[in-house]
């Protein structure tokens, strides 16, 4: 009998401390997941100035989509499973991944398609990289491979700055991805359209920082990075500013575009800070893409204003994917006749993971998020009210509490912390069942 007294008494102790383990701990309450616009009106509505028509959509459920086939839900990376609106769009299942898919190759079944394919790849590399300097000289890399503060690989096209001060790169790679790698203090400035303009495809990366501010002007788009192709950014430090005035088109701190495929920005870490302001009648937009724009890691600070224009903190003509990082977006207009947005997608807007502090300001309807065929938001967020015009949104899968927590709208932050009171209640709890055996085990001695 005294063994059993004291197996009930561990008993007891070890139902107690497994009581004290948070319910969130063994599994994530089950959240609602957030909704598109109530009347199911666009936020934004892009421009010709952007290339993209976008128009009113009935009121849309992105958890939903009765004219779907009867294909298999596509799963985004959270496990939760979701049925896009539209067949055609993919949203977070095909965007979690940090590199791009590689195009299918030809077949290969002679000695001949080798050596065919083999000359090919030598063959691909810039055939225009211009670098101009501070004084305004343009220096032509494929002849000067190396100078005060650059200098360039051919084979590899890839040039490497480091702690250089000019005025504007300008690279021709369409059969090649070019690369520019960041050493030391770096500094592109021009009043006249992009610092950094690239025909193709470029990433980049590195340990040190670039400085890229342009200027948009009455013939052309202007600011800090442009592609035609895809952007990929794997690391380093990035001050970006774009301005745009009266008579001039709109700024963009980087700008994806092309008008045959779409052009992806793909963001797998670095710093970076975007700063875009059009004071004319043109949209300021701290990132755009006509493609995907993925974020993956990293630390992003965008503000953006305009005076009458769409002030827009990053956008996409597709979908936009959040995989993690720290987001933080302010998009204002100056005027009721501007549009503030922080987030924008022409598809799909989905949230799988990372910090995003998101608000706008200012214009006929400010909003934090908005997505055209329907907004996706991992449940580990909590409630998230879609329609607030700012939110502070952080997963709370990673946390433990020990009863359930929403969102607000009005900046909120996803979750509190468990009270001073609730641990001690606990601990009373405890030490009144541990009393209780002691008590017990008296008894049975005595007996």
């Amino acid at each position: 009998m005294r063994k059993l007294s004291k197996l009930m008494s561990l008993f007891l102790v070890l139902s107690m401390i497994f009581m004290l383990v948070p319910v969130s701990a063994l599994a994530a309450d089950k959240e609602d997941v957030g909704t598109a616009d109530e009347d199911g009106s666009v936020i934004i509505v892009l421009t010709a100035e952007d290339g993209v028509t976008v128009v009113p959509a009935e009121t849309t459920d992105p958890t939903v989509n009765p004219a779907a086939p009867a294909a298999a839900a596509t799963t985004p990376a959270t496990g939760v499973t979701t049925t896009p609106k539209d067949a055609t769009v993919t949203p977070a299942p095909d965007k979690t991944v940090g590199t791009a898919a590689a195009p299918a190759q030809p077949a290969v079944t002679t000695d001949e398609t080798v050596a065919v394919e083999e000359e090919t790849i030598d063959a691909m590399t810039a055939t225009v990289a211009d670098l101009t300097l501070s004084g305004g000289t343009v220096v032509n890399l494929l002849a000067t491979a190396a100078g005060a503060g650059f200098s360039f690989d051919a084979a590899a096209n890839t040039l490497t700055l480091d702690n250089f001060t000019g005025q504007e790169l300008n690279v021709v790679s369409a059969a090649d991805l070019f690369k520019l790698v960041l050493l030391g203090n770096n500094t592109l400035t021009t009043n006249n359209g992009f610092a950094v303009d690239v025909t193709g495809d470029l990433n980049m990366s590195g340990t040190g920082t670039l400085v890229a501010q342009g200027q948009a002007t009455a013939a052309t788009r202007g600011g800090g990075i442009h592609v035609t192709d895809d952007l990929t950014i794997d690391s380093g430090t990035y001050d970006i500013t774009a301005i745009g005035g009266a008579g001039t088109q709109g700024a963009y701190g980087i700008f994806a575009d092309s008008a045959t495929t779409n052009s992806d920005v793909l963001i797998n870490g670095g710093n970076i800070d975007i700063t875009a302001i059009n004071t004319g009648d043109a949209g300021a937009r701290g990132i755009f893409s006509y493609g995907d724009v993925i974020v993956n890691a990293g630390t992003l600070d965008v503000y953006t204003d305009a005076f009458e224009g769409q002030s827009m903190g990053i956008g996409a003509a597709d979908d936009l994917v959040f995989n993690g990082g720290y987001t933080t977006v302010r998009s204002n207009s100056a005027t009721d006749a501007g549009v503030s947005t922080c987030l924008f997608a022409a598809s799909w807007l989905v949230i799988n993971n990372g910090i995003l502090d998101l608000c706008a300001t200012g214009g006929a309807n400010p909003r934090a998020l908005s997505g055209y065929e329907g907004i996706y938001i991992n449940p580990c967020y909590g409630t998230v009210d879609t329609s607030a015009s700012c939110l502070f949104l952080e997963p709370l899968c990673s946390k433990h509490f020990k009863h359930h927590h929403q969102a607000y709208s009005a900046n909120p932050k996803t979750g509190v912390a468990t009270t001073a009171t609730d641990a001690i209640v606990a601990v009373l709890a405890l030490a009144a069942l541990m009393g209780t055996a002691v008590v017990m085990s008296k008894r049975e001695n005595q007996a």
